[in-house]
């Protein structure tokens, strides 16, 4: 069995450079294999499908939270798996809401399409602290400090565990599911400072650091932060208790 995270977008909602993050988690046993896209906001779509091996076989999505750049690509990939005659059912699972909001986007993008997609959509939502099964992975949704209802989501297949945060601060309550992962992807908005809703370098480098983790990417970066300080971060890579990287678009990374 393996597990890979493929980083299609690591941005935040206003970078003209990168691709909102979204990561398409995928895990292989023998010649079966299951997908979760975590996260897919207005530029996240098309990046997601270049990306793929197999677009079509997409299995789940997760929505985190409710703004614009972490749900609002959904009617754009939706209807394209519709053009590409996709039949297989595809589960959208996340903070609660986000039926309802995926319904209204999809009529305000597309009037008339969502009856017409040709596939079947199964939603499920999750609430603080939540277990339940995604793509046949067993999850766990984690409650996040942020301005809307967020949530964070654990993966786990067999030995391999994978902690997204989606936006938000993390705190030392989070030291039980952080511990012994994987891989951690991690909000980290700035360098230093503590953010209402938002997680930094230096503390998501400490925490990961405390509480085990194998490795930890950086996403969602202010930009003017990312692009005046991206070369002094091998300074906080160096000196934390964790491997940590700061992942670009197209990256892979197994677990």
């Amino acid at each position: 069995m393996s597990m890979q995270a493929v980083f299609c977008g690591v941005g935040e909602a206003f970078d003209e450079n990168l691709p909102n993050t979204s990561i398409l988690v995928q895990v292989k046993e023998g010649r079966n294999s299951r997908s979760i896209l975590l996260d897919c906001g207005f530029t996240a779509a098309s990046a997601f499908w270049g990306c793929s091996d197999d677009p079509l076989d997409l299995d789940a999505i997760w929505i985190s939270h409710l703004h614009g750049d972490h749900f609002l690509g959904l009617p754009q990939l939706l209807l394209r798996f519709s053009e590409h005659a996709r039949i297989k059912p595809l589960q959208i699972s996340g903070v609660c809401g986000a039926s309802s909001a995926v319904k209204q986007a999809m009529e305000l993008a597309y009037p008339g399409k969502w009856d017409r997609l040709g596939f079947e959509i199964e939603f499920t939502e999750a609430s603080s602290r939540d277990t339940f099964q995604l793509a046949g992975m067993q999850a766990r949704a984690v409650p996040m400090e942020h301005p809307v209802p967020s949530l964070g989501i654990k993966l786990h297949a067999e030995n391999r565990s994978l902690f997204y945060t989606g936006d938000g601060r993390l705190e030392k309550s989070f030291w039980p599911v952080l511990d012994g992962c994987d891989l951690a992807i991690c909000e980290a908005f700035a360098l230093e400072g503590d953010m209402p809703g938002h997680s930094s370098v230096s503390r998501v480098l400490s925490m990961a650091g405390l509480a085990g983790v194998r490795q930890t990417a950086l996403v969602h970066m202010q930009r003017d932060e990312r692009a005046t300080h991206k070369d002094s971060l091998q300074k906080y890579f160096d000196q934390a208790q964790v491997t940590g990287f700061m992942p670009e678009p197209g990256d892979r990374v197994e677990l």
